[in-house]
């Protein structure tokens, strides 16, 4: 008889269940439970929401009606989900809060990059209690699993130096890229075509968003071969609706949205790509994706992005201010040789994290700990 895995996570489908913003965790999310299901687990995943049932890839999606959050915790999901997963065999709490106040027996916690770097973390923390308290609930967290994949070792770092004593339980799972999918392009631009700029985000402030608008407008203005592609999803129509007005004002500013699959299309006609982080990152798809596509990127030293770009070698690491970014897409716009070059080394870097990879050590970590 197959053996059952239950996924704890936030949100995958909207708590109304009648959207989904398919970003990088959301698309770890289907592939990690196609892995399962390919390993011969049955596979269903909880979520907030208004106690509905839904299907995504063969997966069960199940609402649970609670929202409330405390100390950046969700105890009564939590608890929620431990009743309603009594009959499964083994759980995955998608994000390490999630595991508090209560862990399954055999388990694992993952990490998609440390999130309390949020400008407004502290804010919506308020006191320095809460910070204790926030602090001490995630050292509960830590400690019923039996295993913590974190996607970059900023997290590893930050936790072994915070709460000490759980360094055995980490595994460095760093985030994937199929490299045979997403591949440089046959003919690169000639020097009288177009520079395209890429921004491949969610339209969200933590992501750069609004310093890429900014330095979009600058440069447009000054050279005329540039061109600036804002390509993703925002959280609510609301944000597309002012992402579009604003592109319509803006010579050679476009914005739009592209399923998964015409990703490789989109990196592949970009000269430079943008993943000017500010926080909340783990080890980006969208920067492993541009890199394993031969492009230079320019990104922000926030999260794992350090795991993955070696300064004036395959990119730049900024601080993702409006004058930062100006800079380095000038830098890159004047010197074709060098985009060329940091394409090539950024190609040859993605390879060491091929999706192949990723697949065999989480198979390893799920073999360990499911037994």
């Amino acid at each position: 008889m197959s053996k059952k895995v239950a996924l704890l996570t936030t949100n995958f489908f909207h708590p109304k269940g009648d959207r989904i913003i398919m970003g990088g965790a959301e698309r770890y999310q289907v592939d990690l439970c196609r892995l399962l299901r390919d390993l011969g687990y049955i596979v269903e995943v909880w979520q907030i929401g208004d106690n509905w049932t839904k299907e995504f890839d063969g997966i069960k999606i199940r609402g649970l009606p609670v929202s409330k959050t405390e100390y950046n915790t969700f105890p009564e999901l939590n608890m929620a989900f431990y009743e309603n997963s009594m009959s499964f065999d083994y759980a995955l709490y998608f994000i390490l809060s999630l595991a508090y106040p209560l862990a399954r027996e055999k388990s694992i916690g993952i990490s998609h990059g440390v999130y309390w770097d949020w400008p407004g973390f502290d804010v919506a923390n308020g006191k320095q209690e809460n910070r204790q308290e926030w602090l001490r609930r995630m050292s509960i967290a830590l400690t019923g699993p039996q295993k913590l994949v974190s996607v970059d070792t900023n997290t590893i770092n930050y936790f072994n130096a915070t709460l000490p004593g759980l360094y055995h339980k980490w595994e460095y799972i760093p985030n994937y890229v199929d490299t045979e999918l997403f591949h440089p392009p046959e003919e690169t631009n000639s020097a009288n075509d177009k520079i395209r700029i890429l921004f491949p985000r969610r339209m969200v402030p933590v992501r750069g968003v609004n310093e890429t608008m900014r330095a979009a407008e600058i440069l447009t203005e000054k050279y005329p071969q540039l061109e600036f592609h804002f390509c993703g999803r925002g959280h609510d129509d609301t944000v597309e609706m002012l992402m579009s007005q604003w592109a319509d004002k803006h010579e050679r500013c476009y914005y739009y949205w592209k399923p998964f699959e015409m990703m490789p299309e989109i990196y592949q006609q970009a000269d430079i790509v943008l993943v000017p982080s500010r926080s909340t990152e783990g080890t980006s798809l969208a920067a492993l994706e541009a890199m394993s596509c031969g492009k230079p990127v320019i990104v922000g030293y926030a999260g794992g992005l350090s795991n993955l770009v070696l300064q004036d070698y395959n990119g730049y690491l900024i601080k993702p201010t409006v004058e930062n970014l100006v800079a380095s897409i000038e830098e890159l716009l004047h010197d074709p040789n060098k985009r060329k070059v940091m394409g090539q080394r950024g190609r040859e870097i993605a390879l060491s994290f091929d999706k192949k990879k990723w697949l065999a050590n989480w198979a390893t970590v799920l073999s360990a700990v499911f037994r």
